[in-house]
C-alpha cells in the first residue's frame, strides 16, 4: 500500500514539475518578447495552443500575466506590473 502511495506522489510531482517548466517557458517568452499573441507564443515555447491558453488562465489567475491589447482577432498577453517587477 504504502510503495502505491509513493509511486502516486511521484507520478503527481512528475506532473507539477513539468506544468511549472512549461510555465516558465511562456513568462521567460515574454520577458524576451514582450506582449505576444497565443500563435507567437506556442512556435516560440513548442507548446500546442489548447495546453499553452490553459497556461494562460492559470497565469492570469495568479497574477503574473494580463492581456495587453487586441491585435486583430487575438489578444495579447503580456506580464502583469507585479511579474516585470519580479
Amino acid at each position: 500500500m504504502s510503495s502505491e502511495i509513493g509511486k502516486l506522489d511521484k507520478e503527481k510531482l512528475k506532473v507539477i514539475h513539468e506544468r511549472n517548466k512549461e510555465r516558465g517557458l511562456i513568462i521567460k517568452e515574454l520577458k524576451r518578447k514582450g506582449p505576444s499573441t497565443l500563435e507567437e507564443l506556442s512556435e516560440a515555447t513548442g507548446l500546442e495552443k489548447e495546453k499553452l491558453f490553459q497556461h494562460i488562465i492559470a497565469l492570469r489567475q495568479l497574477g503574473k500575466i494580463a492581456f495587453m491589447n487586441k491585435e486583430g482577432d487575438q489578444y495579447l498577453y503580456g506580464l502583469s506590473e507585479s511579474e516585470e517587477r519580479a
